[in-house]
């Protein structure tokens, strides 16, 4: 699916949030915010309920009733926001994308489908964030950054200039990533874990976990 940038993206609408945790109430707090109106949360578990006066639905009875809607998957868990996005897909949903206004996304930046780019993030020169990416509170991806398909980039981390990441990644609160350059950038791997407070300053293999400064590979269990 085609990237767009900031200039195509637009508030306004409704919308329907797959998931009713926490990640939902943010994103929900978010859109709302910024003009679009979330009229359910789908919870296939415990539907039946209201999450900030909003309806708890099942996903079929979401799915008919809101089926015009831009749905949105409302997980942070990167395994589930994959399967639930490929549900969505197959049911032929309308996919939204949410930056928000008070992001900083410069105008080279570009986009996928069913991003969510929250408050005080930035996207600085020629950005590439893959489909369902989810860029947090006050993160910085610097210059040249790409980023794959299903990243989670966690409150407060900064990337800097000419990082390639795979599909997958996972980079903690408040982690850093130096810089590569435009002839080597910084590789991470699809599926690698970046804790919490960590710094890269090498690249990190595909399924790796690290963690530390400077960060060091841990034993591949996410505890």
């Amino acid at each position: 699916m085609a990237m767009q940038g900031r200039h195509e993206l637009r508030a306004g609408g409704d919308a329907v949030l797959y998931g009713a945790g926490g990640q939902a109430r943010e994103l929900h707090y978010e859109l709302e915010r910024d003009g679009t109106r979330v009229v359910a949360f789908v919870d296939d578990l415990a539907p039946g309920r209201e999450v900030d006066g909003r309806p708890v639905l099942a996903f079929e009875d979401a799915a008919a009733r809101f089926g015009g809607c831009d749905w949105f998957v409302a997980i942070g868990e990167i395994s589930v926001r994959r399967r639930l996005a490929e549900r969505l897909r197959a049911a032929g949903l309308p996919l939204g994308r949410f930056v928000s206004a008070t992001a900083h996304m410069l105008p080279s930046a570009r986009v996928g489908a069913g991003v969510q780019v929250f408050h005080g993030a930035v996207l600085s020169a020629s950005v590439r964030l893959g489909d369902f990416g989810l860029v947090n509170f006050g993160s910085v991806l610097s210059h040249d950054v790409e980023v794959g398909a299903f990243a989670t980039i966690c409150p407060g981390a900064h990337v800097a200039g000419h990082v390639r990441m795979g599909e997958g990644v996972w980079i903690g609160v408040g982690a850093s990533i130096r810089n590569g350059s435009p002839a080597r950038p910084l590789t991470i791997g699809d599926g690698a874990f970046i804790a919490a407070g960590a710094c890269v300053v090498g690249d990190v293999p595909a399924g790796a976990v690290v963690a530390g400064v400077p960060a060091r590979p841990l034993p591949a269990a996410r505890a």
